[in-house]
C-alpha cells in the first residue's frame, strides 16, 4: 500500500472485538478446511493431530495421520505399542521427541486417569509434550474449555490485526500476543475460533504473500489500514546453521548388514543408522578399511545441516557388542526406524541384500548411489 493510498483509507478508531469474532466464525463456517480431525470427538485423535502438526504442514501430515490411526486407533492399542515401533510409524515426520513423548503420556493417561484425557489445564500440562499450545488447543476443542491456543499462524494473525511491532519471538512481544489472543478467543465457541484463526494464518495471512483482497478481518486490521502487513510480526534474521560432516559406513556380512541405534536422548534418539566415524558411540576408523563413497547425502535440520558421505568398508576384527549394535537382514532394516536422511541407502542395501548380492561385493555396490541425492 503506498502513503497515498494509506491517507484514503480511514483508520479505525478502535477494534470492537465482537464484530471481529462474528465475522471470523461466518468465515470459518463458510471456509474451514476439510480435515479429518474437523469434528473429531476423541479427544486421543484430537490430542494425536495437533502433535503431528507441531512445525509440520498439513499435507505433510495427512497420511501419517490415517497410517497411525490405522495401527493405533485407540490410547490402549498405542500403549501396547513398543517405543521402536511408534517410531517406525513415525518416521519421515520428523521431529521424533513428539511420538516418544506422545506415547509416554498416553501410558500415563491410562495409568493415572483411567484413560480418559484429563480435562483439566494443569494436569494435561503435567503430561510429556505437552506445553501451553498443546493443552489450549486440544481441550478448547475437545471439551470447550476457553483457552487460546497461539501457534505460529495465530501469532502472525494477531500481531497484524494489532499491529504489534517487535519482534514476535521476544518475551515481551509473546506476552501481548498471548494476552490479546485471550481478550480475543470467543469463549462460546473456543475450539471453532482457535482453529478458525489458524486457518485464517495458513490460507490468508501467510508470512511473505499474504491475501489481504480476500481476508474476512482485513477491514479490522490495523496492519492493513497502515500499511505496515510485510513489516509485521518482525522476524529476527536468521543465520544458516553449522554444517555437520561425516562418514557413515555400510558394512556387510553374509546376507546382513551391521546398523546401530542412536542414543535414547538427544538428536534423532532411538533411531537406527549406519556405523559412523564421527560422535558418540562411532566405530573407530581403525576398526575399518573404507571402499569408496557410494554416496553423498545432505539434511538440514532446524539447528544443524548435515553432510553424510556413504562409503562401503569392511570390518578389522569383531563388530562392537551390545544391544544398540544389530546384524540386521533385508526384512530387519525394513522394520527398523532410521532418520529420512538415509531412506534412499536403506532401500538400496535391502535391495542388494533381498537380490543375495552381498557375495559379490563389485555387484552389490554397482551401481553407485547419485551424489547428493536427497532423501
Amino acid at each position: 500500500m503506498t502513503g497515498e493510498e494509506n491517507k484514503k483509507t480511514p483508520l479505525p478508531r478502535q477494534q470492537p472485538l465482537a464484530p471481529i469474532r462474528e465475522t471470523l466464525l461466518l468465515w470459518y463456517d463458510r471456509h474451514a478446511r476439510d480435515l479429518p480431525w474437523r469434528g473429531e470427538p476423541d479427544p486421543y485423535r484430537i490430542w494425536l493431530s495437533e502433535i503431528m502438526l507441531q512445525q509440520t504442514r498439513v499435507e505433510t501430515v495427512l497420511p501419517y495421520y490415517d497410517r497411525f490411526l490405522r495401527d493405533y486407533p485407540t490410547l490402549d492399542a498405542l500403549s501396547a505399542a513398543s517405543e521402536e515401533e511408534v517410531l517406525k510409524r513415525w518416521e519421515g515426520l520428523g521431529y521424533y521427541a513428539r511420538a516418544r513423548h506422545f506415547l509416554g503420556a498416553v501410558r500415563e493417561v491410562l495409568a493415572r486417569y483411567g484413560g480418559r484425557v484429563p480435562p483439566d489445564p494443569g494436569e494435561f500440562k503435567r503430561l510429556p509434550g505437552v506445553g501451553d499450545y498443546t493443552a489450549a488447543a486440544v481441550l478448547s476443542i475437545a471439551y470447550g474449555l476457553p483457552l487460546a491456543a497461539v501457534d505460529g499462524n495465530v501469532r502472525r494473525v494477531i500481531s497484524r490485526l494489532f499491529c504489534l511491532e517487535g519482534e514476535e519471538d521476544k518475551g515481551a512481544a509473546e506476552k501481548e500476543i498471548k494476552r490479546r489472543a485471550g481478550e480475543l478467543l470467543d469463549t462460546g465457541r473456543p475450539g471453532d475460533f482457535n482453529q478458525a484463526l489458524m486457518d485464517l494464518g495458513a490460507s490468508c495471512c501467510t508470512p511473505r504473500h499474504p491475501s489481504c483482497g480476500g481476508c474476512p478481518l482485513s477491514s479490522f486490521c490495523l496492519a492493513h489500514h497502515r500499511g505496515r502487513v510485510h513489516a509485521v510480526p518482525q522476524r529476527k534474521k536468521q543465520e544458516p546453521p553449522p554444517l555437520q560432516e561425516m562418514t557413515a559406513v555400510v558394512l556387510v556380512r553374509g546376507e546382513r548388514c551391521l546398523v546401530r541405534r542412536r542414543p535414547p536422548e538427544g538428536l534423532l534418539a532411538g533411531l537406527w543408522e549406519f556405523p559412523t566415524l564421527t560422535g558418540g558411540d562411532a566405530l573407530a576408523a581403525s576398526q575399518v578399511s573404507l571402499g569408496e563413497e557410494w554416496a553423498v547425502l545432505h539434511h538440514r535440520f532446524s539447528h544443524l545441516r548435515w553432510k553424510v558421505s556413504v562409503c562401503w568398508g569392511r570390518l578389522q576384527g569383531e563388530p562392537p557388542q551390545g544391544p544398540s549394535w544389530r546384524w540386521a537382514t533385508a526384512a530387519e532394516l525394513a522394520a527398523l526406524p532410521f532418520p529420512a536422511v538415509y531412506h534412499t541407502v536403506v532401500e538400496a542395501v535391502q535391495d542388494r541384500l533381498a537380490q543375495g548380492r552381498s557375495a559379490d561385493p563389485a555387484a552389490f555396490w554397482s551401481p553407485r548411489l547419485e551424489k547428493g541425492k536427497h532423501p
